[in-house]
C-alpha cells in the first residue's frame, strides 16, 4: 500500500479522523495509540506502514536538500557536519554520510533495467 492508498484507506474506514488530521505525524499517533489499545486491523496496519514510507521519503528528500544547500553556500563539510550538530569526528565522516546526496554523477533509474545490466537489445536479423 503506498501513501496515497493510505489516505483513502484512511478516509474511508474513518472519515472523522481523517478530516481532524492535518499532518503525517498525527495520523501516525492515532495509528500507535490503536495499536496500543489492540483495534488495528490488518489493513490499518499497512496504512500505518505506508504513512512511514512517506516520512521516510520525505526526511530524505528534505535532508538532501538541505546539504545541497549548505554545501552550495560554500560551506566545508566539517562546517556543513557543526551546522546541522552531527558530531561528526572528522570532515571526511561528513563527506562519507552525505556525498552521495550531492553528487551530479549521481544515477537515477526508472527501475526498467538490472542492475549494471545493459537495456535489452532488439535481435538482430
Amino acid at each position: 500500500m503506498n501513501f496515497d492508498e493510505a489516505q483513502r484507506w484512511l478516509e474511508r474506514a474513518d472519515p472523522a479522523i481523517a478530516k481532524k488530521r492535518r499532518s503525517i505525524t498525527e495520523q501516525l499517533e492515532d495509528m500507535k495509540t490503536q495499536a496500543a489499545d489492540g483495534v488495528l486491523t490488518r489493513d490499518a496496519a499497512a496504512a500505518w506502514y505506508a504513512l512511514v514510507q512517506e516520512l521516510h521519503r520525505l526526511a530524505d528528500a528534505y535532508e538532501r536538500d538541505l546539504i545541497r544547500t549548505l554545501r552550495s553556500d560554500g560551506l566545508t563539510w566539517q562546517q556543513v557536519a557543526d551546522a546541522v550538530q552531527a558530531q561528526m569526528s572528522s570532515r571526511q565522516a561528513a563527506q562519507a554520510k552525505w556525498k552521495r546526496l550531492i553528487d551530479p554523477t549521481r544515477r537515477t533509474t526508472n527501475g526498467n533495467m538490472r542492475r549494471g545490466g545493459r537495456p535489452p537489445q532488439a535481435p538482430s536479423a
